[in-house]
């Protein structure tokens, strides 16, 4: 019964969503607060119309993030909210993926990588994909049954930090030359984008954090640039649509996308800053800063079904739950 529901009215809810795959999807109807099961191999996440200029955070119990195997302090760098609300954590200093509870506040598995990693995308088929920049690869994982385990290895020229998954390509973020390029799973670049193509004028320096959103029918691959201190929004085939600077963002780092042309965005650095871009109008509200005790947060991430905003707090080697109302 429900299959059929969701089937037909999908496309009438809002239109920012998050594709992931797995059996069983527990779909929280925000606008009744009911809940509703039902089974299928495709999974969405919708947005609510929440205008995240306008909510309060308040944090809540902290999920661990240590590993008895860490051979040093943790150092999360790109975080994703899994299918079943568990989390997926990049671990850069100890060169390796974890993956948490947050109900229960308690890391479920980690997984050793050939390399530190840093930006991370969620695939189809319960698998996700993390940048290793020093050793110029992605690699592919699988999350099934609550365990991590290694796939493939794309190997790609250059040093790769942000990524995301856009029409079967990689969108990969490149320093030395600082690039943006769709790649497919064998490591063949279809389209690139140098920097100093637009304008005689360099774009990007640093591309670290890249977030794909959907807009009515379209994709924009929103990326940050710490190097060049901007948001920049650009179509599926890379052509520039947008570009923001704002003087509360000197060292962007990680997106979120909340829906209705909303953007979290973390501003790293000893100003650490959680705010949202508003890509309508340029406006950046901060969420969360110094009041807050937000300490070497350099990635966000989102559960619409929990309500609530994860923050990497490194300062702190743990991830910050924050409530959304």
């Amino acid at each position: 019964m429900w299959v059929d529901w969701f089937s037909k009215n999908t496309t009438n809810l809002h239109s920012d969503v998050y594709y992931h795959y797995y059996k069983y999807l527990l779909l929280k109807i925000t606008t009744k607060q009911q809940y509703f099961i039902f089974t299928g191999l495709t999974s969405t996440q919708q947005s609510p119309n929440i205008d995240f200029t306008k909510v309060k955070l308040s944090r809540h119990a902290d999920v661990n993030i240590k590993s008895a195997t860490d051979r040093s302090n943790c150092f999360i760098t790109d975080l994703a909210v899994l299918p079943g609300d568990l989390l997926l954590l990049a671990d850069s200093d100890n060169q390796s993926l974890k993956l948490a509870d947050p109900a229960s506040g308690q890391l479920l598995d980690h997984l050793q990588l050939p390399g530190s990693p840093h930006g991370m995308c969620l695939l189809p088929g319960d698998r996700a994909a993390v940048t290793i920049p020093f050793k110029s690869m992605i690699q592919t994982i699988s999350v099934t049954m609550k365990k991590l385990s290694l796939q493939d290895v794309i190997n790609v020229n250059g040093e790769c930090y942000g990524i995301d998954y856009v029409n079967d390509y990689f969108v990969v973020g490149f320093y030395k030359p600082a690039m943006l390029a769709l790649i497919d799973n064998k490591g063949i670049i279809y389209k690139l984008l140098k920097t100093y193509a637009i304008n005689h004028t360099l774009h990007f320096k640093y591309p670290d954090y890249i977030c794909v959103t959907t807009e009515n029918t379209s994709k924009v691959i929103n990326v940050s640039d710490r190097g060049t201190k901007t948001i920049t929004r650009l179509s599926e085939e890379l052509q520039v649509l947008q570009s923001f600077t704002d003087p509360a963002l000197q060292i962007p780092c990680g997106l979120a996308s909340v829906g209705g042309g909303q953007l979290l965005v973390v501003n790293y650095g000893s100003r650490t800053t959680l705010s949202v871009l508003d890509v309508t109008t340029g406006q950046v509200t901060q969420l969360l800063g110094r009041k807050e005790n937000l300490q070497q947060t350099y990635c966000v991430a989102v559960s619409h079904t929990l309500g609530t905003v994860y923050v990497a707090d490194n300062g702190w080697c743990a991830i910050g739950q924050y409530r959304f109302e």
